[in-house]
């Protein structure tokens, strides 16, 4: 499996081990990938023998992990944490050069695209540094914050609630879905005037916008 599918199919395995009850649409929502394609990776799990499924009332069923769906989870953990530990350190090491630009340029007032592991290793970094992070903007992940900022549904949102004005530079930190993200923000920052131009992609998320 490539390293989404199995980032994917390691967050599945472990939600059914927390709850053998947990649904298709709840797995949809904490996974921010949509019920359809839950429904692909559970068939696939099945197929695969690391997870069985029996019938519950009320037309539900209820998930387990089979011998085989623990050896699995256990593999994919330690490869998740050997990731984690790669990205912290080449994110750490980008986010201070991106953040060193930053602060050359004047853009102090910085707002993150994208709740997670790598937002917050952004933040981290910038408290060697005069950036101010402000917000971060995610209509999926539900938290309301992110390493203690505040997260938002949207841009106008984030800049109603932290003063009205625009952010000097969106540092995108979307790891899951770059792209939709992205886009997304790029939308949001034309409606309201924003240059395209102050929306930053880091190289660890592997693509470049359109407009470059």
């Amino acid at each position: 499996m490539a390293g989404a599918e199995e980032q994917i199919v390691h967050r599945l395995l472990t939600a059914i081990d927390n709850d053998a009850g947990v649904s298709q649409r709840r797995l949809s929502t904490d996974m921010g990938i949509a019920v359809g394609s839950v429904n692909w990776y559970v068939k696939r799990c099945l197929s695969k023998g690391l997870i069985k499924l029996k019938h519950a009332p009320v037309k539900r069923y209820l998930y387990y992990l089979t011998p085989k769906g623990f050896e699995e989870k256990s593999r994919l953990t330690g490869a998740y944490l050997q990731r984690s530990l790669e990205l912290y350190r080449q994110g750490r090491h980008e986010c201070s050069e991106v953040l060193k630009d930053f602060v050359a340029r004047g853009k102090v007032r910085v707002f993150l695209a994208g709740d997670g592991d790598f937002a917050e290793i952004a933040y981290l970094t910038s408290l060697s540094t005069p950036i101010q992070i402000r917000a971060v903007i995610d209509n999926v992940s539900g938290r309301p914050s992110c390493a203690g900022v505040p997260v938002f549904s949207s841009l106008a949102d984030a800049m109603n609630a932290t003063g009205g004005g625009s952010p000097d530079a969106i540092l995108l930190t979307d790891l899951s879905r770059p792209r939709r993200c992205y886009a997304a923000i790029a939308e949001q920052a034309s409606e309201i005037g924003l240059s395209l131009d102050a929306i930053h992609v880091p190289r660890v998320l592997n693509f470049r916008p359109q407009h470059d």
